[in-house]
Protein backbone atom coordinates (compact mmCIF):
# COMPACT_ATOMS: atom_id res chain seq x y z
CA UNK A 1 0.00 0.00 0.00
CA UNK A 2 1.59 3.21 -0.61
CA UNK A 3 1.15 5.61 2.37
CA UNK A 4 3.08 8.72 0.93
CA UNK A 5 -0.03 9.13 -1.89
CA UNK A 6 -2.67 8.07 0.80
CA UNK A 7 -5.89 10.57 1.66
CA UNK A 8 -8.93 10.96 3.25
CA UNK A 9 -10.97 9.09 0.82
CA UNK A 10 -8.31 6.24 0.63
CA UNK A 11 -8.16 5.53 4.00
CA UNK A 12 -12.02 4.97 4.34
CA UNK A 13 -11.95 2.71 1.19
CA UNK A 14 -9.07 0.64 2.64
CA UNK A 15 -9.95 -3.19 2.03
CA UNK A 16 -10.15 -3.38 6.09
CA UNK A 17 -11.21 -6.80 5.86
CA UNK A 18 -8.07 -7.64 4.31
CA UNK A 19 -5.49 -5.80 6.09
CA UNK A 20 -6.94 -6.78 9.25
CA UNK A 21 -8.58 -9.93 9.60
CA UNK A 22 -7.47 -12.32 6.31
CA UNK A 23 -4.06 -11.16 7.13
CA UNK A 24 -4.29 -11.39 11.35
CA UNK A 25 -6.09 -14.89 10.39
CA UNK A 26 -2.94 -16.33 8.32
CA UNK A 27 -1.09 -16.01 11.54
CA UNK A 28 -3.13 -17.97 13.82
CA UNK A 29 -1.08 -21.54 13.52
CA UNK A 30 1.96 -19.46 14.61
CA UNK A 31 0.51 -17.20 17.47
CA UNK A 32 -1.49 -20.13 18.70
CA UNK A 33 2.10 -22.38 19.08
CA UNK A 34 3.62 -19.65 20.44
CA UNK A 35 1.56 -18.65 22.95
CA UNK A 36 1.11 -22.65 23.97
CA UNK A 37 4.81 -22.19 24.20
CA UNK A 38 4.68 -19.55 26.57
CA UNK A 39 2.33 -21.48 29.00
CA UNK A 40 4.23 -24.78 29.39
CA UNK A 41 7.11 -21.82 29.91
CA UNK A 42 5.36 -20.70 32.47
CA UNK A 43 3.88 -24.01 34.30
CA UNK A 44 7.72 -25.32 34.62
CA UNK A 45 8.15 -22.11 36.30
CA UNK A 46 6.12 -23.16 38.66
CA UNK A 47 6.52 -27.15 38.97
CA UNK A 48 2.92 -27.71 37.38
CA UNK A 49 1.79 -26.64 41.01
CA UNK A 50 -0.13 -23.29 40.15
CA UNK A 51 -3.72 -23.68 39.00
CA UNK A 52 -4.58 -22.83 35.47
CA UNK A 53 -5.92 -19.90 35.75
CA UNK A 54 -3.09 -18.41 37.18
CA UNK A 55 -1.09 -19.74 34.48
CA UNK A 56 -3.19 -18.26 31.66
CA UNK A 57 -3.38 -14.83 33.85
CA UNK A 58 0.16 -14.60 34.13
CA UNK A 59 0.72 -15.17 30.47
CA UNK A 60 -2.25 -12.83 29.60
CA UNK A 61 -0.56 -10.33 31.41
CA UNK A 62 2.58 -11.08 29.19
CA UNK A 63 0.76 -10.72 26.25
CA UNK A 64 -0.73 -7.62 27.33
CA UNK A 65 2.43 -5.55 27.72
CA UNK A 66 3.88 -7.08 24.55
CA UNK A 67 1.46 -6.13 22.58
CA UNK A 68 1.38 -2.24 24.22
CA UNK A 69 5.10 -1.59 23.83
CA UNK A 70 4.68 -2.15 20.11
CA UNK A 71 1.47 -0.09 19.71
CA UNK A 72 3.42 2.75 21.89
CA UNK A 73 6.19 2.26 19.04
CA UNK A 74 4.14 2.72 16.63
CA UNK A 75 2.19 5.58 17.88
CA UNK A 76 5.59 7.41 18.68
CA UNK A 77 7.25 6.76 14.73
CA UNK A 78 3.75 7.50 13.37
CA UNK A 79 4.12 11.22 14.89
CA UNK A 80 7.40 11.81 13.45
CA UNK A 81 7.22 13.44 9.97
CA UNK A 82 5.14 16.27 12.40
CA UNK A 83 9.09 17.30 13.14
CA UNK A 84 10.34 17.62 9.95
CA UNK A 85 10.49 20.52 7.71
CA UNK A 86 9.80 19.03 4.52
CA UNK A 87 6.59 16.70 5.88
CA UNK A 88 4.75 18.50 7.94
CA UNK A 89 1.59 18.21 9.59
CA UNK A 90 -0.39 17.59 6.03
CA UNK A 91 2.05 14.15 5.54
CA UNK A 92 1.09 13.26 9.68
CA UNK A 93 -2.48 14.07 9.12
CA UNK A 94 -2.91 11.08 5.80
CA UNK A 95 0.22 9.35 6.38
CA UNK A 96 0.72 8.88 9.56
CA UNK A 97 -2.76 8.40 11.01
CA UNK A 98 -3.16 5.40 7.78
CA UNK A 99 -0.02 3.50 9.34
CA UNK A 100 -0.78 4.00 12.94
CA UNK A 101 -4.66 2.54 12.09
CA UNK A 102 -3.64 -0.07 10.75
CA UNK A 103 -0.92 -1.53 12.35
CA UNK A 104 -2.07 -0.63 16.05
CA UNK A 105 -5.40 -2.28 14.87
CA UNK A 106 -3.70 -5.26 13.35
CA UNK A 107 -2.08 -5.98 16.89
CA UNK A 108 -4.93 -5.38 18.79
CA UNK A 109 -6.60 -7.97 16.72
CA UNK A 110 -3.97 -10.54 17.09
CA UNK A 111 -3.61 -9.75 20.93
CA UNK A 112 -7.34 -10.79 21.03
CA UNK A 113 -6.05 -14.14 19.39
CA UNK A 114 -3.43 -14.41 21.25
CA UNK A 115 -5.51 -14.37 24.54
CA UNK A 116 -7.67 -16.89 23.26
CA UNK A 117 -5.12 -19.92 23.44
CA UNK A 118 -4.14 -17.94 26.57
CA UNK A 119 -6.95 -18.80 27.94
CA UNK A 120 -7.84 -21.79 26.12
CA UNK A 121 -10.40 -21.20 24.39
CA UNK A 122 -11.65 -22.84 21.10
CA UNK A 123 -13.64 -21.57 18.70
CA UNK A 124 -13.51 -21.78 14.74
CA UNK A 125 -11.94 -18.99 13.27
CA UNK A 126 -14.53 -16.65 11.91
CA UNK A 127 -16.14 -16.37 14.84
CA UNK A 128 -13.17 -15.64 16.56
CA UNK A 129 -12.43 -13.02 14.22
CA UNK A 130 -15.80 -11.74 14.69
CA UNK A 131 -15.50 -11.78 18.43
CA UNK A 132 -11.87 -9.94 18.41
CA UNK A 133 -13.81 -7.52 15.86
CA UNK A 134 -16.49 -7.14 19.00
CA UNK A 135 -14.14 -6.46 21.51
CA UNK A 136 -12.16 -3.74 19.30
CA UNK A 137 -15.43 -2.01 19.05
CA UNK A 138 -16.43 -2.50 22.43
CA UNK A 139 -13.18 -0.81 23.95
CA UNK A 140 -13.46 2.58 25.22
CA UNK A 141 -17.25 2.76 24.29
CA UNK A 142 -20.39 3.55 26.45
CA UNK A 143 -21.46 0.24 26.08
CA UNK A 144 -17.94 -0.82 27.53
CA UNK A 145 -18.50 0.66 30.83
CA UNK A 146 -22.05 -0.63 31.03
CA UNK A 147 -20.87 -4.11 30.25
CA UNK A 148 -18.40 -3.83 33.86
CA UNK A 149 -18.69 -7.58 35.18
CA UNK A 150 -17.44 -10.25 32.66
CA UNK A 151 -20.85 -12.23 32.80
CA UNK A 152 -22.57 -9.12 30.97
CA UNK A 153 -19.53 -8.32 29.00
CA UNK A 154 -19.45 -11.57 27.36
CA UNK A 155 -22.82 -11.50 26.71
CA UNK A 156 -22.63 -8.23 25.16
CA UNK A 157 -19.36 -9.60 23.25
CA UNK A 158 -21.43 -12.67 22.09
CA UNK A 159 -24.14 -10.76 20.64
CA UNK A 160 -21.88 -8.35 18.98
CA UNK A 161 -20.10 -11.13 17.66
CA UNK A 162 -23.08 -12.89 16.35
CA UNK A 163 -24.47 -9.55 14.87
CA UNK A 164 -20.82 -9.33 12.64
CA UNK A 165 -21.30 -12.88 11.18
CA UNK A 166 -25.07 -12.54 10.17
CA UNK A 167 -23.80 -9.02 8.50
CA UNK A 168 -20.90 -10.42 6.71
CA UNK A 169 -16.97 -9.70 8.41
CA UNK A 170 -15.91 -7.91 5.45
CA UNK A 171 -18.68 -5.60 6.15
CA UNK A 172 -18.56 -5.67 9.71
CA UNK A 173 -14.65 -4.80 9.74
CA UNK A 174 -15.07 -1.64 7.40
CA UNK A 175 -17.76 -0.70 9.72
CA UNK A 176 -15.59 -1.42 13.16
CA UNK A 177 -12.97 0.36 11.14
CA UNK A 178 -14.71 3.48 10.22
CA UNK A 179 -16.51 3.81 13.97
CA UNK A 180 -12.97 3.69 14.93
CA UNK A 181 -11.40 6.48 12.56
CA UNK A 182 -12.89 9.56 14.36
CA UNK A 183 -10.96 9.00 17.38
CA UNK A 184 -7.71 8.83 15.20
CA UNK A 185 -8.75 11.71 13.59
CA UNK A 186 -9.33 14.07 16.38
CA UNK A 187 -6.09 13.14 17.64
CA UNK A 188 -4.44 16.78 16.77
CA UNK A 189 -1.41 16.69 19.30
CA UNK A 190 0.45 14.60 16.84
CA UNK A 191 0.28 17.96 14.74
CA UNK A 192 2.79 19.38 17.55
CA UNK A 193 6.39 18.84 16.81
CA UNK A 194 8.15 16.73 19.60
CA UNK A 195 5.49 16.88 21.72
CA UNK A 196 3.60 14.41 19.38
CA UNK A 197 5.69 11.47 20.23
CA UNK A 198 5.17 10.70 23.69
CA UNK A 199 1.64 11.69 23.45
CA UNK A 200 1.10 9.34 20.36
CA UNK A 201 2.95 6.48 21.88
CA UNK A 202 0.77 6.88 25.10
CA UNK A 203 -2.54 7.10 23.77
CA UNK A 204 -1.69 3.93 21.66
CA UNK A 205 -0.50 1.89 24.48
CA UNK A 206 -3.62 2.87 26.84
CA UNK A 207 -5.63 1.58 23.93
CA UNK A 208 -3.60 -1.35 23.25
CA UNK A 209 -3.80 -1.91 27.12
CA UNK A 210 -8.00 -1.52 27.18
CA UNK A 211 -8.56 -3.99 24.71
CA UNK A 212 -6.31 -6.74 26.35
CA UNK A 213 -7.88 -6.15 29.54
CA UNK A 214 -11.32 -6.34 27.72
CA UNK A 215 -10.36 -9.69 25.91
CA UNK A 216 -8.51 -11.26 29.39
CA UNK A 217 -12.38 -10.31 30.83
CA UNK A 218 -14.30 -12.00 28.00
CA UNK A 219 -11.92 -15.10 27.38
CA UNK A 220 -11.37 -15.73 31.36
CA UNK A 221 -15.42 -16.51 31.45
CA UNK A 222 -15.11 -19.54 29.50
CA UNK A 223 -12.56 -21.08 32.21
CA UNK A 224 -15.73 -20.65 34.70
CA UNK A 225 -18.78 -20.70 33.28
CA UNK A 226 -21.02 -20.00 36.40
CA UNK A 227 -20.08 -16.23 36.16
CA UNK A 228 -22.68 -16.38 33.27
Amino acid sequence: MNWKNMSWKNIKDIDWYEVLLTSSGAYLPSVRSEIQGLLREEELKHGGATPGKYISYAVGSKLIKKASFKAGAVGGLTCLPATLPLIGTIGTLLAGSAVDLVVVLRIQVELCYAMSVAYGVEINEDELKAVSLAILGLSGSAEAVKAATAGVLRRTVDEMAVHYMKTGLPRATTEVAERLLPRLIRKTYRFIPFLGIPLGASINIASTMMVGNQARKYFNTWMDDSLL
